[in-house]
């Protein structure tokens, strides 16, 4: 009778925590959906106002294209390099840059704030206006040619300044037809989707029995800035590294670029950003949701460690970030095998696949 009364006991004791378990198992799981909840609804709060409309372009720039003039562009980034820039065409077609030289920008830098996929690709490079743009006082600045006040904005921050407040790069001279591919390869045919405005600044040559010269520079509109300049990665930095050196840009500015920190995630990561990367970008861009790859990116971005960081929180960012990005890791590969396999990818997509698959390496 002992032995039944214990079992008995026992029976009713695993009843009992079992009727408790329930309770709490329940409430876990509605403290975890009302918690990812929140943490949606802050974001989608955070995040900045998506723009209605693209970018408003100089009208000189505007007067110059319906004249079918040539146009001066300055680049930065990977279009230092002149194999990079007269293959980024669109449409197939290549574009033919007809001349391109060393120069400088005074009043203004290279930033890495346009904002993209952390850990594989935080951010891209643009042209940033730098205090002294707007403070400068000086009327023969061409720089200030009655645009200033409509760039002012909130500055971002570098992480590793250059000495000199310039920002070095390539003046090409492209027919107005070429500049419009360069132009809808950075994204210009998108509309509100753009995240590059186009600015007027004045080029220095290197050669300096050349005069300045007015030109267009891309820089980052305000709902693709970071507040502060993340780390570009290596696949990136490696490019604009290449370029410099094969335009003939002064050394300081090489060696600057050769001390930036970059961004080095693990294969694992890269593999699954890369197939993430097609995912988001297809459909945000195939589906016109722009707030998709927003919110998307602001996921990454609150889990994104810097490479200056202690290993061990950048390994803990990595972990955070491949979670994340399980779910449209498979659908992209999925994807990508089926656009492949039944000839539907583009060739600006397969080409752009294949610089990710070289930075896997």
């Amino acid at each position: 009778a002992g032995v039944g009364a214990a079992c008995s006991g026992s029976g009713h004791t695993k009843i009992m925590f079992s009727m408790i378990e329930l309770p709490s198992l329940a409430t876990q799981t509605v403290a975890a959906t009302v918690a990812a909840a929140v943490s949606i609804l802050y974001i989608f709060r955070s995040l900045p106002t998506l723009p209605k409309s693209g970018p408003t372009r100089p009208e000189e720039l505007l007067d110059a294209l319906d004249a079918g003039e040539d146009v001066y562009y300055f680049g930065v980034g990977s279009n230092l390099s002149r194999s990079t820039l007269e293959g980024r065409s669109v449409c197939g077609k290549p574009i033919k840059a007809i001349t391109m030289q060393p120069c400088f920008v005074r009043n203004c830098r290279l930033a890495f704030n346009l904002t993209c996929m952390p850990p594989v690709e935080p951010a891209f490079g643009s042209v940033e206006p730098l205090p002294s743009y707007y403070l400068n006082d000086n009327k023969e600045d061409a720089n200030k040619s009655g645009q200033s006040s409509k760039l002012q904005r909130r500055i971002s921050t570098p992480l590793i300044a250059y000495r000199e407040e310039e920002c070095h790069g390539a003046l090409i001279k492209l027919s107005a037809h070429d500049y419009e591919l360069v132009y809808q390869s950075e994204g210009g045919k998108l509309g509100p989707m753009c995240m590059y405005e186009e600015i007027m600044v004045v080029c220095v040559p290197y050669d300096k029995t050349q005069p300045p010269v007015k030109a267009v520079a891309y820089r980052v509109r305000a709902h693709h800035s970071a507040d502060r300049d993340l780390c570009p990665s290596k696949r990136y930095m490696d490019i604009i590294r290449e370029g410099a050196a094969e335009l003939g840009l002064i050394d300081s500015y090489q060696l600057w670029l050769k001390d930036h920190p970059v961004q080095r995630p693990g294969r694992i990561v890269k593999e699954f950003g890369k197939y993430s990367l097609i995912l988001v970008f297809s459909v945000a861009h195939g589906f016109n949701m722009p707030l998709l790859q927003s919110i998307y990116a602001e996921l990454l971005l609150r889990v994104y460690i810097p490479p200056t960081a202690p290993r061990w929180r950048q390994l803990a960012g990595e972990a955070a970030s491949v979670i994340i990005m399980s779910p449209t890791a498979c659908l992209g590969l999925l994807l990508g095998n089926l656009l492949e396999v039944s000839g539907l990818i583009t060739p600006e997509m397969k080409k752009w696949i294949t610089s990710l698959d070289e930075g896997l390496k």
